[in-house]
């Protein structure tokens, strides 16, 4: 083994990489030098480089420059590249205009001279080489890092410590594996050069284990860590605070070590990265894993949070390992991994993390077939198509299995359509300048410059926040229609929130308001069949309607008419019979992006309530919903609700065994004309069945026009609903406005 350290201190106004409110400005001071720290182990058999380097990120232009000049003597493959994460070193190496933002202007020779001066590094380190032993231990910390997100949140208490001697027991090298943002540089000192708190680290290790001694600082999944502050030290203060506390824990660890022959093993792949909306950011990384006897050490091209640390550490233990050191910023830098659980909240985190809420179970998958030890967990069953069939103007789905399997059917079955509503509805738009906004920092750019690529990325974090409350099962369908239509998950959620999101930026001409007409008939008046409910669906969005039996795995079978990319329920129908349908009512104000969309609030509901008393509790317990009625029914006769979602709450109930989904005398323009229609027709029969509600469904009274009638040219759906039988009755519209052969989907459990 050799170790070695070469100070790579940049000139004075090299911009600092870390901090966006810098604004790209140089540096104006050097508080203490940053290095390149290089460890050079060969087992005989398998070298190893491990290089860290005092910055905040290695960057992909840094990578394969080093890697171009790296000794020949180590495979390029077992050279591992890692960034204590200082945002108090050079800049000035991304080509990115994305990280330039933060990194500040790109300036080659900072990037050749960085990179120079890092393989140095590694070549002193090689040259240095003598017969060496290695041992490693862990110890915990009580005070020095806290959840910078969440207070009293999970931390990482562990400490990982390597020691590598030569053959009279002397350090050759020590480096600790500790999780927290180097940070503690701020204030006026925000342009000076500093290691922060790993430099005070390397000083005070190295001056109690000797001068032939490297010390080394991995950090480990930091992603929502910062250093603590008990005793509320300022400024430079408390980067010495951290960094002497640290420095102590480590030496403590170390001389507990006893150092012995070591076997290595590398292992590395270059897999496919979940999509994602950002075309700043690749499609494939670099993971790397490093053996060492008993412990293993995983490199995340990035800053993975906490809780990602610890369930690596878990399957690592899991799987035969002693110990496992996480160590992030390695390799590459792809952002923040968060927790799915995490992927809808507010922090900077959640909204620097671009490849989904399913980047957690790949990166365990992936690393999990890195592993020696132990057995790798058991591959998923493969999933079956759906069963899809042609109908008359319309597309008809029956999908079974998990969540995620049903999701992933609809995506695949309809992937065609899906990509091109998100084309059309979301990429245009952002394209034509539909879904710019007109103001702040936009307003800046230059007519000839193409803001799709952040627009969208920045559209997709802004609906996050909308996923809020939504159940796994429901993120689990939402990743299978991604997956299976080879989309980022944030576009297909995109689809599901766009209306709601348009509707708080005020862009009246993006999406329109869908026109419905809704009714349901109780009691005597539902004859046999006790209670129905007709409802037409009308939208300008002129796409092919699909109809869906779903059997889940486990919870109620349901039925449900919308568009391919549809999760969200806007006509849906359960075993228990509960049945819900909703119609956008611009009086009662716009909807609200602060928590899910209706439509996702009501498939929640129709795949776990019961009763109509059920979906009223769920729509009481979601106040952000303004703007809609929404019809529910349930088989009990007379058990069917409007509720008016504005600024108040309004249910109302059948009046003579007839529920208009909006009342005649308080509607304007079309609305009023189609519902008056609607009114005379139910009215003028004492017994209706479900063959005569769909007639008074698909009725166009002649000298009415477009929306004033119940079935006209925005229809794309017309469904009667008999919740005791558990049928829907479903007709398409086609081009012409004639509608197509009725199409009936039942949610019985023995029909299905």
């Amino acid at each position: 083994a050799g170790a070695a350290k070469v100070e790579i201190t940049p000139p004075l106004g090299t911009p600092l990489n870390g901090y966006g409110d810098r604004l790209g400005k140089g540096s104006l001071s050097v508080h203490d030098p940053v290095w390149s720290r290089s460890l050079y182990v060969s087992d005989g058999t398998t070298a190893i480089m491990l290089v860290n380097v005092d910055l905040c990120v290695i960057n992909r232009e840094l990578r394969d420059r080093v890697l171009e000049l790296a000794p020949p003597e180590v495979p390029r493959e077992n050279i591992l590249l890692t960034a204590t994460h200082t945002h108090s070193a050079q800049g000035a190496m991304n080509r990115s205009l994305v990280f330039r933002a933060v990194s500040g202007r790109f300036m080659p020779d900072v990037l050749e001279s960085t990179a120079q001066r890092i393989v140095e590094s590694m070549q002193s380190a090689i040259a240095s080489r003598k017969r060496a032993t290695i041992g490693f231990a862990v110890t915990t910390h009580d005070n020095l890092t806290e959840n910078r997100q969440v207070e009293g949140g999970p931390v990482d208490s562990q400490i990982g410590v390597l020691r590598v001697d030569d053959s009279d027991g002397n350090p050759i090298a020590i480096a600790a594996n500790f999780a927290a943002h180097p940070t503690t540089v701020g204030g006026d000192d925000k342009f000076a050069i500093s290691a922060d708190y790993p430099g005070v680290y390397y000083n005070e290790l190295e001056a109690v284990a000797g001068e032939s001694c490297v010390a080394m600082f991995l950090n480990g999944a930091a992603g929502n860590q910062r250093p603590a502050n008990p005793e509320k030290h300022q400024g430079w203060a408390h980067t010495e605070w951290v960094g002497k506390r640290l420095a102590a824990k480590v030496m403590e660890a170390a001389g507990t070590i006893t150092c012995g022959e070591a076997t290595l093993r590398i292992g590395g792949s270059v897999p496919e990265l979940p999509a994602t909306l950002t075309t700043f950011l690749p499609p494939s990384t670099v993971l790397k894993t490093l053996e060492i006897n008993d412990l293993v050490l995983t490199f995340v091209p990035g800053e993975p949070c906490v809780e990602l640390g610890l369930e690596l550490r878990r399957r690592a233990m899991q799987r035969g390992y002693k110990a496992q050191f996480t160590v992030s910023l390695s390799n590459d830098h792809l952002l923040y991994f968060v927790p799915r659980e995490q992927y809808s909240g507010a922090s900077y985190e959640c909204g620097m993390s671009m490849y989904g809420p399913g980047i957690d179970d790949w990166m365990y998958r992936e690393f999990d077939a890195l592993l020696s030890k132990g057995e790798p967990s058991a591959t998923p069953d493969a999933i079956t198509e759906a069963q899809k069939k042609d109908v008359a103007n319309g597309i008809a789905l029956q999908l079974r299995g998990s969540r995620y399997a049903i999701g992933h059917q609809q995506g695949v079955a309809l992937r065609e359509e899906i990509v091109e509503a998100f084309d059309s509805q979301l990429v245009q738009r952002c394209e034509d300048g539909t879904l710019i906004p007109s103001e702040g920092l936009w307003s800046y750019a230059p007519a000839f410059v193409n803001l799709t690529p952040i627009a969208l990325p920045r559209l997709g974090i802004e609906a996050r926040q909308m996923l809020a409350t939504l159940s796994e099962n429901t993120f689990d369908l939402l990743e299978g229609i991604a997956d299976g239509a080879g989309l980022p998950f944030d576009a297909v959620w995109l689809l599901q929130s766009a209306p709601t999101l348009a509707a708080q930026a005020s862009i009246d001409a993006v999406y329109s308001a869908p026109l419905c007409t809704m009714v349901a008939i109780t009691g005597e008046r539902a004859g046999a069949d006790q209670i129905l409910l007709g409802r037409n669906f009308d939208s300008p969005e002129s796409v092919t309607p699909v109809a869906f039996e779903v059997v889940p795995e486990s919870g109620m079978r349901y039925a449900q008419v919308g568009y391919p990319w549809s999760a969200g329920a806007f006509t849906a129908m359960n075993e228990a019979g509960v049945a819900v349908a909703m119609e956008r009512v611009e009086a009662l104000g716009a909807p609200s992006a602060t928590g899910p969309p209706i439509e996702m609030v009501l498939y929640e509901a129709i795949t776990n309530d019961r009763s109509v008393a059920e979906v009223i509790i769920r729509l009481e317990n979601a106040p952000h919903l303004r703007g809609y009625h929404v019809m529910i029914v349930d088989p009990v006769a007379e058990n069917a609700r409007v509720v008016e979602l504005g600024e108040s709450r309004i249910t109302r109930v059948a009046s003579g065994g007839v529920l208009l989904g909006m009342n005649p005398d308080f509607a304007g323009g079309d609305a009023k004309a189609r519902y008056d229609r609607l009114a005379g027709l139910v009215r003028s029969e004492r017994a209706i069945d479900s063959d005569e509600l769909a007639k008074f469904m698909s009725d166009s009274e002649p000298g009415r026009i477009g929306s004033q009638r119940i079935l006209n040219e925005f229809t794309r759906h017309s469904v009667v609903l008999e919740p005791k039988f558990r049928r829907m009755h479903v007709v398409f519209p086609g081009p012409d406005g004639k509608l197509g052969k009725p199409l009936t989907l039942t949610v019985r459990k023995s029909a299905l």
